[in-house]
């Protein structure tokens, strides 16, 4: 049986203008998806392009020629910040004495903008020690910068150096009458030192004695020496372990697993190269300025009265003036329990020594053996000092190292206020990082007063 045809559809003007719009608003969904995922491009386009191309070369600062940039300036900071935080966890392997050290250094970390500044006024002293080691024909080898990293990590492979040790002529001054009036009986230069007690069953190593010999305790007056039986000896087992060698392998080891720690704060191998050849030209430069620097240094020998109140110093002054005794006034009123019973004596000291800016103005500010200065207020009180004398030293090999420092300091300081091409943009203050933080539960261990 045939089918019976089937009736045309018949499409009317209603069915064609709907579907006329279900096409324009497929059209327009796909235009308006098209145009979001072109725009969501852009977007994540500009995030990457300012990320590793805009951001990292934006200029903050310019020393001549010289652009310093954000990319640099990040890494640097970065840097310094994980250092610092190193130190501050060094100083608490001292328990509750280390926190007064390693309190400032946290409390700085806390407050990017210090750590920014310090580390963009460094980058800017860089770039005139590297303009000065140009001139001089000062340059830095990869070797040298492979040497300092092995250095850093404890790596000798061919045989740690000994260092030269290099004597200081101590110097001795030849006194006045005057001025040995002034210190005895109780002033000293060097404090003798205190005896210091015997560790309950320590007993001292035998040194330089023939194989076989037992050293053999000195008898006193007044004791008897008892006999006493050689102790058995027990034999050592042969095969006593050895330290595994720090070889070449475990040392690549340790510094890779130093520049995995590094790369999730952004910081590169690059990064820590560029920072160890800036230190060493540093040195080398330093060493060229520094080389006429003379192992000797002003000093004064200081005696101090420190009290509460500028009345106090005053009334300290006039019964001194009155003849009463320095020493017994420094007992009677001074309230420095390290040297009151000993008139106050600092001994000498210099510019650079740590002591309060004011305080050491007024002691250099006296000339005379003998003369007292008038009240001086510092952060720790009111002082009355008193010269015994003043001389040009000699000093130690660290105290010479603090001068070389100290005059390489004050010739770059130089440097800078002589130039007028040095420009630093306020605009670094948007880069400052502030990682890696300081966790909390440090900070609170380091606010937190012991029990």
């Amino acid at each position: 049986m045939a089918s019976n045809p089937s009736n045309p559809r018949i499409v009317s003007k209603k069915h064609v203008a709907r579907k006329q719009q279900e096409e324009r608003q497929i059209k327009t969904a796909v235009t308006v998806t098209v145009v979001i995922l072109a725009i969501v491009v852009v977007m994540l386009a500009y995030v990457l392009i300012d990320r590793y191309i805009i951001r990292p070369n934006t200029v903050v600062a310019r020393v001549g020629d010289t652009e310093l940039k954000v990319g640099e300036f990040e890494a640097n900071t970065k840097y310094s910040r994980i250092n610092m935080l190193n130190q501050v966890n060094n100083y608490l392997q001292f328990g509750d004495m280390g926190k007064q050290y390693a309190l400032p250094i946290a409390l700085q970390l806390r407050n990017p903008e210090i750590v920014g500044e310090n580390v963009l006024n460094q980058m800017v002293d860089e770039v005139i020690i590297a303009e000065k080691a140009a001139e001089l024909g000062i340059s830095v080898s990869d070797e040298e910068i492979e040497a300092l990293m092995q250095e850093q990590f404890n790596f000798f492979p061919n045989g740690t150096l000994t260092p030269t040790i290099t004597s200081t002529i101590v110097n001795t001054p030849t006194w006045s009458p005057a001025q040995i009036e002034l210190i005895n009986p109780t002033a000293t230069s060097t404090p003798s030192p205190e005896p210091t007690a015997t560790p309950d069953g320590w007993e001292p190593t035998p040194t330089d004695l023939p194989e076989g010999e037992t050293p053999v305790a000195e008898a006193t007056e007044g004791s008897e020496t008892e006999t006493v039986e050689e102790p058995t000896q027990t034999p050592v087992p042969s095969n006593t372990p050895t330290p595994t060698p720090y070889t070449t392998q475990l040392y690549r080891k340790d510094v890779n697993n130093y520049l995995d720690y590094l790369k999730t704060y952004g910081l590169t191998r690059a990064d820590i190269e560029r920072v160890l050849k800036n230190g060493l030209l540093r040195d080398k430069v330093m060493a060229v300025i520094t080389k006429d620097v003379e192992p000797t240094e002003e000093q004064v020998w200081v005696r101090h009265i420190l009290v509460d109140s500028e009345d106090i110093a005053r009334e300290v002054i006039t019964k001194f003036e009155a003849g009463e005794s320095w020493a017994d006034l420094a007992t009677e009123y001074s309230t420095d329990d390290a040297n009151k019973d000993n008139g106050g004596d600092l001994g000498w000291i210099g510019r650079i020594d740590s002591y309060d800016p004011a305080f050491l103005d007024a002691a250099f500010a006296l000339n005379e053996d003998g003369e007292i200065s008038e009240p001086v207020q510092s952060s720790f009180g009111w002082h009355v000092i008193q010269l015994v004398t003043k001389a040009v030293n000699n000093v130690n090999a660290y105290k010479f190292e603090q001068l070389k420092q100290e005059f390489f300091n004050n010739w770059l300081t130089e440097q800078r206020e002589n130039r007028d091409d040095i420009k630093i943009d306020d605009i670094w203050k948007n880069y400052v990082p502030s990682t890696p933080p300081v966790p909390e539960e440090l900070f609170e261990y380091l606010t937190t007063n012991p029990t």
